[in-house]
């Protein structure tokens, strides 16, 4: 794998990594080798899911996710409902992702996609609306903030440690296990 991959992950997906968040997503430059690393790093570990949503001569946008937990956090009632309402096909986690990629061609960042990224669905929703923003962190918060603050809080503490990790040799597979 190279450092580049390597370092975008740990910076920008170690809650998912660790089992803490259903999924981050990495924006980064593309290089020829990219997909292939990706594709390699499905095949090894099964339980992470590298889904790409966006590309171009440039740069490209992936999901990196827990699968069971990105599949619980979507089958949830109210969240499968919202997407449903959308238009998603809810058949199974991978016609929502086509669902979504599809969506990310028409809009560069449909809101829906805090869904996939494990936001609070009453958040998401304020958010559509336009209602007052109470707090900002890895997503604009409209309610329980203290609540949300601690897991903001969780999500740093995680990144930081396998930065730590990182910096001390050890290689970012330790986390996708």
């Amino acid at each position: 794998m190279s450092i580049l991959l390597q370092n975008a992950l740990a910076i920008h997906s170690s809650p998912a990594l660790c089992g803490i968040k259903a999924s981050n997503l990495i924006n980064m430059k593309y290089y020829d080798s990219l997909e292939k690393e990706i594709e390699e790093l499905s095949n090894k570990y099964p339980r992470i899911g590298f889904y790409v949503l966006k590309r171009n001569i440039n740069n490209v946008l992936v999901l990196v996710y827990r699968k069971k937990i990105l599949e619980n956090n979507l089958f949830k009632n109210d969240n499968k409902l919202f997407l449903e309402k959308l238009g998603y096909d809810i058949t199974n986690i991978n016609s929502m992702l086509n669902s979504l990629k599809i969506r990310m061609n028409y809009d560069d960042f449909p809101h829906e996609i805090g869904v996939f990224l494990g936001y609070d669905l009453e958040d998401i929703k304020s958010y559509i609306e336009g209602d007052k923003c109470l707090y900002t962190g890895y997503w604009k918060v409209y309610s329980n903030v203290e609540e949300k603050i601690e897991l903001f809080n969780k999500y740093t503490r995680c990144k930081n440690l396998v930065l730590r990790m990182l910096n001390k040799g050890f290689p970012i597979e330790i986390f996708m296990r």
